[in-house]
């Protein structure tokens, strides 16, 4: 697996908020990104038009329950806000330094990526932090964010712990 340590600058989002078990995750998000794409045009300053954002909170990923309750956000960049349109939220990533790596495949390379990570992680004595955002980047040149998926790929980063 390639890993690489990269750093972003802050990222403003807008997008839909979808909280549930990880079983009823793999039904809802699909809902939202369809969703959030009919209503991009109510969005002002928007950055990248192909460019989507998954943020997850890293502490939802690091307890140990199989089908907790997670939150996952289906976001677009903006360069600033303006007035939220009803039913999405707003959400800013800090500044911070992201290990990253590409999830390129079919649906068992989501998991053996996000595993893959963190053993990466564990092996090079790194930690996530556990109080930041994790995301996965989407470029629609790449994959589009609406169903039907049947290939994987896109970039997953992970925050890392000072």
């Amino acid at each position: 697996m390639n890993v690489s340590i990269v750093s972003r600058g802050e990222i403003k989002l807008v997008g839909i908020k979808v909280v549930g078990r990880r079983s009823e995750l793999s039904h809802r998000v699909p809902f939202a990104w369809t969703e959030l794409v009919k209503r991009l045009d109510s969005i002002p300053h928007r950055v990248e038009p192909d460019v989507f954002y998954g943020c997850f909170p890293e502490s939802e990923h690091l307890r140990a329950s199989a089908d907790g309750v997670h939150t996952y956000q289906v976001c677009t960049e903006v360069s600033g806000f303006g007035p939220t349109p009803e039913g999405l939220h707003t959400l800013v990533l800090p500044a911070r330094t992201y290990a990253t790596a590409r999830v390129q495949g079919t649906a068992e390379a989501i998991d053996a990526t996000y595993i893959g990570l963190a053993r990466w992680l564990e092996e090079q004595g790194r930690r996530t932090h556990a109080q930041a955002h994790g995301f996965e980047r989407y470029d629609q040149r790449r994959q589009k964010v609406t169903p039907p998926y049947e290939r994987f790929d896109y970039d997953l980063f992970k925050p890392l712990a000072d």
